[in-house]
């Protein structure tokens, strides 16, 4: 078979080309470190790692979702600990003043004191964060959990709807407490109640006793869902826990494999480097020889 110039010329360009281009995808992954350039080289292994990609930033969502959501509990764990004490002081205190015994001076004391107290717990609920929401006015964080009325009593502002947060797939969690769910007993509370017993401890009246005994049971429900609140937010946490290592063991899991795909073996790119090296000083070699073999060189 008689080969012409213009076919050798063009069997020899095809082999030149072939030969550079494996080189330069050698040499380009070998400078990344990286066996998948482009998704033609493998398509399945592709869109593994596109699959992998996007499983691993769901994981590194889920884990500054869990983050967030705990940094969220542990400050109103804080400040519903801070109202336990104040409540547990409202107790002892109501406990001294329903002595029949003390004075009129001694009634005032503990009144005032009851002040203090009642506006400590307020503060406790109408707590902020550093970005100035309110952490107990359900999910209109924007207004205080409780407003003191001029001529009296208190508003729940904000709602008790729960901001919902998604830790896993198909697993969401309650990042926050309402006020409402914790002192608003079926329309009675015990800022209502503390302030009427503060009333009739600065002026005593017939009902005075009935008035210190109906506000420790309504302290008594108060403080049980404050601390109902508090073991909750432990039990959040620990679940949180457990799901941030599976999140970090599955984050291993995927980096492993993601490695194991698209990881360079730069033994095996060697080998190959070296071939297509060879291959074109092959053909460059050749194709400079048979170039410049001529008739006339035989004459």
């Amino acid at each position: 078979m008689r080969v012409s110039d213009t076919q050798f010329s063009q069997l020899m360009l095809t082999s030149l080309s072939k030969n550079n281009q494996g080189l330069g995808e050698v040499l380009a992954q070998m400078s990344t470190g990286q066996r998948l350039l482009k998704l033609s080289d493998n398509p399945i292994d592709s869109i593994n790692l596109l699959n992998l990609e996007r499983e691993n930033s769901a994981i590194n969502q889920y884990q500054d979702n869990i983050n967030n959501v705990k940094t969220a509990l542990s400050s109103q764990e804080v400040h519903l600990m801070a109202a336990s004490d104040t409540l547990k002081d409202m107790r002892d205190t109501l406990l001294l003043a329903s002595n029949g015994a003390i004075s009129d001076a001694d009634r005032e004391s503990y009144a005032n004191k009851l002040v203090s107290l009642r506006d400590a717990l307020i503060s406790s609920f109408n707590v902020q964060d550093e970005e100035g929401n309110y952490l107990f006015s359900g999910t209109q964080s924007d207004v205080p959990a409780i407003t003191p009325q001029p001529a009296g009593g208190y508003i729940f502002e904000g709602n008790s709807d729960k901001r919902v947060v998604t830790v896993a797939k198909g697993v969401t969690m309650e990042a926050n407490f309402a006020s409402q769910e914790m002192l608003d007993l079926g329309g009675n509370n015990i800022l209502n109640q503390i302030d009427v017993a503060i009333a009739e401890l600065q002026t005593p009246t017939a009902n005075l006793n009935n008035t210190l005994q109906a506000t420790l049971n309504t302290l008594d429900i108060t403080h049980d869902n404050v601390l109902a609140a508090v073991t909750d937010i432990g039990g959040r946490h620990n679940n949180l826990d457990l799901m941030e290592t599976s999140h970090g063991d599955n984050k291993l899991f995927v980096e492993a494999v993601t490695n194991d795909l698209e990881a360079l073996d730069y033994g095996e790119a060697s080998v190959r480097l070296n071939n297509y090296m060879a291959a074109l000083q092959a053909t460059q070699a050749s194709y400079m020889k048979i170039n410049d073999l001529s008739l006339f060189n035989r004459l």
